[in-house]
Order: C-alpha cells, then sequence, then structure tokens
C-alpha cells in the first residue's frame, strides 16, 4: 500500500500528461482539418433563371404550361462528399381558361437538403434531396370582360414540397461558380391533387 502511495504521483501526472497531449492532437487535426477545406466552407448565391413546366388540376381543368422562376440556395460542405443546406424560391405560370387568358398559378417553397458533393479541379458534381414546406396559390378566371373578372376563383393553401436535385458547378475563379441544376418539385394542391414542376435553375454562386 505504501508503495503504491509512492507512485500515485507519477501516475496523476503520466494520466494528465496522457490527456493533455490527446487534447493537443485533437485540436492540431481540427486546424489542419479546417485549412485543407477552407476554399470548400460554403457555396450560395441566387438562382435567377428558372424554366419549367407546371402540372397539376383544379375543379374547371387539368393545368400545364411553362413556368418561370426566382430562387436562392446555399450549400454548406462539413466533410469531403457530404453537402446539407437550404434553398427555396418560387414558381409561377399564367394560363388559359375557358373565357380567359390570365389565369395563373404560382408556389412559393423553402426547406432544408442533404446529399453528397464532389469536387474536381473545375468542377462540382452535387446529388441531393430536398424537403421543404411551400403554398400554393390559383386564380382561376372563368369568365372576363376585358379588365372586369366575372366569374373567378381563388384557390390556397400550405403544403409539403419534395424533390430530388442534381447540380453541376463551374469554377470560373476560386470564390465565383456558375451553377446549372435540375430539381423536380413535387407538392399537392388545394383540392389534394398532385401538382409537379420539374424546373432547370441556373444562377451564379460564391464560394469559400
Amino acid at each position: 500500500m505504501a508503495i503504491y502511495k509512492s507512485f500515485l504521483p507519477t501516475v496523476l501526472f503520466f494520466k494528465l500528461l496522457k490527456t493533455k497531449l490527446l487534447l493537443i492532437i485533437i485540436l492540431f487535426a481540427n486546424f489542419v482539418y479546417s485549412q485543407d477545406n477552407m476554399k470548400n466552407l460554403y457555396s450560395g448565391g441566387m438562382l435567377f433563371l428558372q424554366p419549367g413546366i407546371i402540372k397539376t388540376e383544379n375543379q374547371f381543368q387539368k393545368i400545364q404550361n411553362k413556368s418561370s422562376g426566382i430562387g436562392g440556395i446555399l450549400r454548406f460542405y462539413p466533410w469531403k462528399f457530404l453537402t446539407a443546406g437550404v434553398c427555396g424560391g418560387n414558381q409561377k405560370s399564367s394560363y388559359s381558361s375557358l373565357n380567359s387568358t390570365n389565369s395563373f398559378i404560382s408556389m412559393g417553397y423553402g426547406g432544408g437538403f442533404a446529399g453528397c458533393s464532389i469536387k474536381t479541379e473545375k468542377f462540382r458534381f452535387t446529388a441531393s434531396f430536398l424537403v421543404g414546406k411551400g403554398r400554393v396559390k390559383n386564380l382561376h378566371i372563368e369568365s372576363q370582360n376585358q379588365s372586369v373578372l366575372n366569374e373567378a376563383y381563388l384557390f390556397q393553401n400550405s403544403t409539403m414540397v419534395y424533390s430530388p436535385i442534381i447540380s453541376v458547378d463551374y469554377f470560373i475563379s476560386k470564390k465565383i461558380l456558375l451553377c446549372v441544376q435540375g430539381v423536380y418539385l413535387f407538392a399537392k394542391a388545394h383540392n389534394n391533387k398532385a401538382l409537379t414542376n420539374p424546373a432547370l435553375q441556373i444562377g451564379v454562386l460564391f464560394n469559400r
């Protein structure tokens, strides 16, 4: 027992030294990792060109027409092949009804996504999946006399929005990317009918 007590300070010293060394190694590894990934922390910006096709139906007719929109995206790169972030936007389409050409439908959405990302010297390829919330607005005009709406219906509803996202980024410079990505937005209209909106999204992202 006396021998154990005589060695106790030495044992405690080596345990403390081991703990400090482990802490130093962890901090050093974290520093090296952060330095190695300094240029790949995140990228984000506007997706200002978004041609697409929206398809759904209300109680009056089927709706299928070209859509356009605007939105934005912010991607983080916490690990080498993993990406996660947020994105959102708005898609809108005008369409013709029985006695009007001014009916329209729009969907605003936003949410989070996660997926994988691979970077080469000039390109970054990303595949991810979006889950978010949205709001669908449909002004359906059955009868119109010039600027007077004789018979019109406004439908609005909240909905969940889902979409795969396939992206290709081109490095114009170390900090500026040209982003081209495809989405296939899926939601529900006010009458619980499916609403789909595949779209091509093009924009400029700022990279760090």
